[in-house]
């Protein structure tokens, strides 16, 4: 149950940052001249610093097996984007970038997981 609930509470963070950076995101390409074309680098960033921070988050909590509990929380946060996706949607989708973001997420995660249990 503790791990359980550890992993709530660093999806939800991970989500809470992510809303921040999204928000971020929309003001900066709304006020200034950048090119749509950079706003997959910001998706990409923005990603990468969620799982990174809740699988830190997470593996302070649990302070044991960094890596694979890094890697679990990292495919898991890119699966709930990926529903959220669909629901919203309302069509399914497979891509290539789909397995390239949950292999990102998962070395993310990794990384977390690792100075998670480090620090």
């Amino acid at each position: 149950m503790t791990k359980l609930k550890s992993y709530s509470m660093s999806i939800v963070i991970s989500f809470i940052i992510s809303i921040v950076f999204i928000s971020l995101t929309a003001i900066i390409f709304a006020y200034t001249n950048i090119n749509d074309r950079h706003l997959q680098s910001f998706v990409f960033g923005t990603l990468l610093v969620s799982v990174l921070v809740g699988s830190t988050i997470l593996a302070r909590r649990i302070k044991e097996k960094g890596l694979l509990h890094g890697a679990i929380f990292g495919i898991i946060y890119c699966l709930l984007i990926y529903i959220i996706a669909v629901i919203e949607s309302s069509s399914f989708f497979v891509s290539n970038t789909l397995g390239i973001y949950m292999a990102i997420c998962a070395v993310a995660g990794i990384i977390g997981g690792i100075i998670g249990v480090n620090i």
